[in-house]
């Protein structure tokens, strides 16, 4: 089938605010614009990606260099119109999702469903989905707070939590509850109806896993170990699964991944089955030091319905680019990098090695 990718990263700040004429704000425009060719790395050559502007001579450099060294892959096109394709595949979906689609071109036909279907999309990805899947794999230390006592209350038991908004993407909207003021709580509540507490670990090492739920039921598509700065992404390694297996092995062997992988998989395939929910999932994790010095997996921290990073780093590394993957609003000052979509905008997108 021919899919049509677009990198749309704003589009969980539209999850959040519910609406279809939703304007991203300004750091998320230059987000989708700077990482426009991203989805190159998850497509064929009979796939397309939509990009603003598919005559700039700045991504028809990068492609050509690209696939000097990577081999073929999707074309950029900046309209859908007399294009056969047969799936659209966005970053993530909701109605906002749908028009953007419609101002590319695509006919209603190809959108329709996913406009039905846009409540779910927000249901499924608000992250109350982790506390779900959490408590199935018998994990504590989590709940919705509706109110500021709610709040206090959870703060007798977990004096070391997280606040989380309900919707937000890359870690924004993440603070721990001793450096956000109870204002900005209220504020989140305000806005979002509630937020997410979850108790804090005395973390090792952040990785996920990356799965595909169709109609078939749920697929394992690999791992992804990231890095974070704070509570924001700060870039991925690029290596095989066998290697972050090894890695994970090495700093905690005790842990047992495969029974964390398919206990995962199994709950995650009924949440997502009774939602009705089609498409990439990413589960973030974290091995960490238990009090008596042994090691154990939080088997869910977030859950990403919608493509991640770690997708790209996945599909980068498939295609033989090892090292670390990064996003930056400098460029690369390493001696040896890779432009993982071309320089456009603010952020640069780039593998070092």
């Amino acid at each position: 089938m021919k899919k049509v990718f677009l990198f749309n990263p704003e589009n969980d700040i539209a999850l959040a605010s519910g609406h279809w004429n939703f304007t991203p704000p300004a750091a998320g425009r230059d987000m989708a614009v700077s990482g426009q060719a991203l989805p190159w790395w998850l497509g064929g050559k009979d796939d397309y990606v939509l990009v603003p502007d598919a005559s700039d001579a700045r991504l028809e450099v990068w492609c050509e260099g690209i696939e000097r060294c990577f081999g073929p892959g999707p074309r950029f096109i900046s309209s859908l119109r007399g294009v056969d394709v047969d799936v659209l595949e966005p970053w993530g979906w909701s109605s906002y999702t749908c028009k953007v689609f419609e101002r590319f071109g695509a006919g209603k036909e190809m959108w329709q469903s996913h406009w039905d279907d846009a409540e779910m999309h927000r249901r499924f990805s608000h992250r109350r989905t982790a506390m779900e899947l959490r408590r199935m794999l018998g994990e504590d230390g989590i709940t919705e707070a509706r109110s500021m006592q709610d709040v206090r209350d959870f703060a007798e038991s977990y004096p070391d939590f997280y606040v989380k908004a309900p919707w937000s993407s890359s870690g924004r909207g993440v603070f721990r509850y001793d450096s956000v003021r109870e204002t900005g709580i209220e504020g989140i509540m305000r806005r979002q109806g509630s937020v997410m507490l979850e108790k804090s670990y005395d973390g090792v090492r952040d990785f996920a896993m990356l799965f595909w739920m169709g109609e078939d039921g749920m697929s394992f598509c690999g791992y992804s170990m990231f890095f974070n700065g704070g509570t924001t992404y700060g870039g991925n390694l690029l290596a095989s699964d066998e290697e972050i297996v090894r890695r994970l092995a090495a700093m905690a062997g005790g842990v047992n991944l495969d029974a964390t992988r398919r206990a995962v998989s199994a709950a995650l395939e009924e949440i997502a089955a009774a939602h009705g929910y089609r498409g990439p999932l990413g589960v973030d994790m974290l091995v960490y030091r238990c009090g008596d010095g042994s090691y154990r997996i939080a088997p869910c921290i977030e859950v990403n319905c919608r493509y991640t990073m770690g997708f790209i780093a996945h599909a980068v590394a498939a295609r033989g680019l090892c090292g670390h993957m990064a996003v930056n609003s400098l460029a690369p000052s390493e001696e040896k990098f890779t432009y993982l979509s071309p320089p456009i905008g603010k952020y640069h997108f780039f593998a070092t090695y």
